[in-house]
């Protein structure tokens, strides 16, 4: 009986042990291929993103406005002629 006891006691250890350095590997490597803050990074970008979208449709709205204004400004220069 003593010897199942230490038999038993070993296996339990290095079972103890196996799993322990299994998880411990486990953690470093998720920690390795995971990327820190995915989510804050991502709408980071969506942020910068959608600023960018709103600088261009206001350049555009902004040209469009000096187009439209020169051509009203052509046309009570110069009407045209029938």
């Amino acid at each position: 009986m003593p010897k199942r006891l230490v038999w038993f006691a070993a296996g339990a250890g290095a079972g103890a042990a196996g799993a322990s350095y299994v998880r411990r590997k486990l953690r470093q490597a998720t920690q390795r291929t995971v990327p820190i803050r995915t989510g804050s990074d991502a709408s980071a970008r969506m942020r910068a993103a959608a600023s960018e979208a709103r600088a261009a449709l206001a350049e555009g709205t902004a040209a469009v406005r000096r187009y439209r204004a020169e051509v009203a400004r052509r046309a009570l220069e110069d009407p045209p002629s029938r």
